[in-house]
């Protein structure tokens, strides 16, 4: 028969088994809970880059009608500057950037690119925040008075964040 005392020391054994064990085993649940997080975050911004492909695809097979008053409106007059086009384009941007909560880290006002008809400008912003804020903000962008189209979004994990580029298009007519 067993003895009583190596009961006891198997029991001891299986406790300190059983810690050793639940010590390994909760902080793999853990980054799993936040890898399935990432993973999330990743289909959503996959889905939302998918989208503007998906525009900008339909946008370059569409051909496009010009001398619509409609669309016109949605251009820069020739009468205002581009530095005060871009001034006042970006303070929007960065407003309604820091009301959803995003954190600008910088920007870059990269040169006008002048055609005979309309003129485009960019205008490169840096920020950092979470995805569902992002999204809202996109929202807001497509939802502006003049046209503002995204050219280019790139998203980079950081935690439980993500760096965002993205990069904003608008237009000014010259004739």
């Amino acid at each position: 028969m067993i003895k009583r005392e190596d009961l006891t020391k198997i029991g001891i054994y299986i406790t300190i088994a059983l810690v050793i064990i639940n010590f390994v085993i909760r902080p793999l649940n853990s980054k799993i809970k936040q890898n399935k997080e990432m993973l999330s975050e990743l289909k959503q911004a996959y889905l939302i880059k998918n989208e503007l492909y998906e525009k900008n695809l339909y946008f370059t097979q569409t051909p496009q009608v010009t001398g619509e008053p409609k669309s016109l409106s949605l251009l820069y007059s020739k009468d205002i500057p581009y530095d005060l086009i871009r001034t006042k384009v970006l303070k929007w941007l960065i407003k309604k950037a820091e009301e959803k909560g995003l954190t600008i880290i910088n920007f870059e006002i990269p040169e006008v690119k002048r055609g005979k008809e309309i003129t485009e400008i960019n205008v490169l912003l840096r920020l950092k925040g979470k995805i569902k804020p992002f999204l809202e903000y996109l929202k807001i962008v497509e939802s502006h008075d003049k046209l503002i189209l995204i050219k280019s979004v790139e998203l980079y994990p950081s935690g439980q964040e993500f760096n965002i580029n993205i990069t904003f298009s608008f237009f000014r007519r010259e004739t």
